[in-house]
């Protein structure tokens, strides 16, 4: 039976299994799943049952038949979160005040293969009756054929295009057409476009663990003027998140996706200056 969201998972990736901290331990017995199905997103509990939106034995079916690749899956998506973003980490106060819930959307990306992740967390006793009020934390990119490169980043700064692009069909359908929101849009959509000349100026790959401390030199100078534009970005964004905020309903409606790019940039800033920088720095300070 062909079912769309089920096929890829015929050929996921083998987890590493490395070592989890208690932290992510917790999560990892608290990962929810969304699974889409032609247009519907069937929501897993941890123990692969569906609860949401109802019983379907197709879909049940094919879930016992892929049991053990689905464990597998929610392994392989809590490892790429572990070492691509500081989403746990930066996420850690919402996510335990949840009691661990991680909600991990799959959404079927164009490449064989390769899927983008939207996470939430909820609590848990309030995930359908209020699903609306989820707390959204940010996303990945899980590969399972390939090999992600620069360290995860060219997935996540080019996609700050697409999710440019997407806030302005937002702007479209709210019908919004002040002159605070065009000059704010403009300005976003400059800095984007300064973001991604940067980083495709300074990217590099390496080993941080191989390399020779002056390629790390250059990293951590290439590292940091891309950080420096992504914070101007995300100043910018933020001023104009609060702004829309005390203005109309449809200016309301629409800061809810400002909010979400802001998230997005944040973690972004979060996994270089945590995840990326600090290993350099610290291989730099301390290699003799």
């Amino acid at each position: 039976m062909n079912i769309e969201g089920f096929e890829p998972l015929n050929y996921p990736g083998e987890p590493k299994n490395f070592p989890l901290d208690p932290y992510q331990e917790k999560v990892f017995a608290n990962i929810y799943i969304e699974i889409p199905v032609g247009d519907t997103l069937f929501m897993l509990s941890p123990a692969l049952r569906i609860i949401y939106p109802g019983k379907n034995q197709d879909v049940e079916r094919e879930i016992i038949k892929r049991e053990t690749k689905l464990y597998s899956l929610k392994r392989l998506i809590l490892e790429s979160i572990i070492e691509h973003t500081a989403l746990l980490e930066a996420n850690s106060y919402f996510i335990a005040q949840n009691d661990y819930l991680l909600l991990a959307r799959i959404i079927l990306q164009p490449g064989e293969g390769i899927y983008r992740l939207k996470f939430y967390t909820h609590d848990a006793m309030e995930l359908l009756t209020n699903y609306e009020d989820k707390i959204y934390l940010g996303h990945d990119f899980l590969y399972l054929q390939g090999k992600r490169k620069f360290f995860g980043l060219d997935d996540f700064i080019p996609y700050l295009d697409s999710e440019f692009a997407y806030l302005k069909e937002k702007e479209a359908e709210f019908r919004i057409k002040t002159p605070l929101v065009r000059d704010y849009m403009v300005e976003i959509g400059e800095l984007i476009g300064d973001v991604l000349m940067t980083w495709e100026e300074k990217k590099f790959d390496f080993n941080i663990d191989e390399a020779e401390i002056e390629t790390l030199r250059r990293a951590t100078m290439n590292f940091m003027d891309v950080k420096h534009i992504l914070v101007e970005l995300h100043d910018e964004i933020r001023e104009f998140e609060y702004k829309l905020r005390s203005r109309g309903e449809a200016e309301n409606h629409l800061s809810r996706y400002v909010t979400k790019l802001r998230k997005d940039v944040v973690n972004i800033l979060h996994y270089i200056n945590m995840k990326l920088l600090s290993r350099i720095q610290r291989k730099i300070n301390f290699s003799s």
